[in-house]
């Protein structure tokens, strides 16, 4: 969450300069209050904060590193945009150098989902419809241990789970992004954020300077804004600035716990067991320091197919490791081996039955 705080900050800094604009300035509420915000980092967080943001400023600038709106990702087809994330090796042949954790499984709570759903009312019937994926009963259609509590028998009522995968929904999000806030949302790609600009006189963030990533001698280039916000993430070096340049001391606690995920993307197939065949969601979280490992299988397509022994699905399987206890990840059939000595049998029936589609993704934090 170490982000989210940096954010917050450089609101509250920000937050000096456009509330003394808000005191002297009276307009319509369905007009935008102020002139510009500026994002640095054009991932979910950063998108999503640009969309709120179209409410209260005329403009608003997305700083991203990644060159994430070339014309093959924007244009791709599901077909080939499914493929393309299955057979490439690493998040920079995906045009995500910038988002390492890109191939893992990630978990979008349901207020994640309903902020989506009033920013995007179309997002979800696109991604129904076009890209083939599905909504799950989460009481009905999945099996979740968790800290070996099984979650289904204890709901009271259902809940709806959208299975795509992150790559995809980031993409799909861009485009919905461009189509409804293109006249507001100005993107400056392959840029990378050098300094802020700061007044140390009065305390504030006025904004920041950047530069080309492809040409490492251009020169930095100015960029005054009334409100930034960080949505770069985990690495980003925001808090060293607010140090250096206004004497701002964040205090911070770093636990360093040996987390680690290993993913791959796999065509589910029939085990022979009806009940883990009926499970497209299936999953069993970590109880460190007993159980140092935990799984899960997602799915993120459906498709059609000839094959009477495949279920329909493609999955990204992931193991979530702590304590630094790492499976093996030179190959799928060592993993397999690893996984029958040390997680749960249903784990071991599944993947045993798995056809593999691109490879073991390892990510260490």
């Amino acid at each position: 969450m170490l982000w989210l705080l940096i954010s917050f900050i450089l609101g509250i800094v920000s937050h000096i300069i456009y509330s003394k604009i808000k005191t002297s300035t009276q307009v319509s509420t369905d007009i935008p209050q102020y002139d510009h915000a500026i994002i640095i980092g054009g991932s979910i967080s950063g998108m999503v904060t640009a969309a709120y943001l179209t409410k209260y400023f005329s403009r608003i600038t997305i700083i991203e590193s990644d060159d994430v709106l070339n014309d093959e990702l924007m244009n791709f087809t599901p077909e080939e945009l499914l493929n393309y994330r299955c057979r490439d090796k690493n998040p920079s042949s995906l045009g995500r150098s910038g988002v390492p954790q890109i191939y893992q499984i990630h978990l979008m709570a349901a207020g994640g989902q309903l902020i989506l759903r009033e920013l995007f009312p179309r997002l979800e019937h696109r991604l129904i419809n076009k890209y083939n994926v599905r909504s799950y009963s989460l009481k009905n259609e999945s099996r979740l241990v968790i800290n070996d509590v099984l979650l289904n028998q204890n709901l009271t009522e259902d809940f709806k789970w959208l299975g795509i995968d992150r790559f995809t929904l980031e993409i799909e999000i861009r485009k919905e992004l461009c189509l409804q806030y293109g006249h507001q949302i100005q993107w400056i790609c392959n840029s990378k954020v050098t300094q802020l600009i700061v007044d140390q006189s009065l305390n504030t963030v006025n904004g920041v300077k950047y530069r080309s990533k492809q040409n490492s001698d251009a020169p930095t280039v100015d960029l005054c804004a009334d409100f930034i916000v960080d949505c770069s993430g985990r690495n980003s070096p925001s808090m060293k600035w607010l140090n250096e340049d206004l004497n701002l001391i964040i205090p911070t606690e770093q636990i360093h716990f040996g987390c680690g995920y290993t993913t791959f993307v796999g065509e589910r197939m029939k085990t022979g067991d009806s009940l883990l065949d009926s499970k497209p969601i299936i999953g069993c979280t970590a109880n460190s320091p007993e159980k140092n490992n935990g799984w899960f299988i997602i799915p993120i397509r459906t498709i059609k197919t000839t094959n009477e022994n495949s279920l329909g699905t493609i999955s990204t399987i992931a193991i979530n490791s702590n304590n630094s206890e790492y499976p093996p990840t030179d190959s799928f059939e060592n993993l397999l081996e690893w996984v029958k000595d040390n997680l749960h049998s249903d784990f071991y029936t599944i993947l045993k039955s798995t056809k593999e589609t691109n490879g073991l993704k390892s990510l260490y934090y």
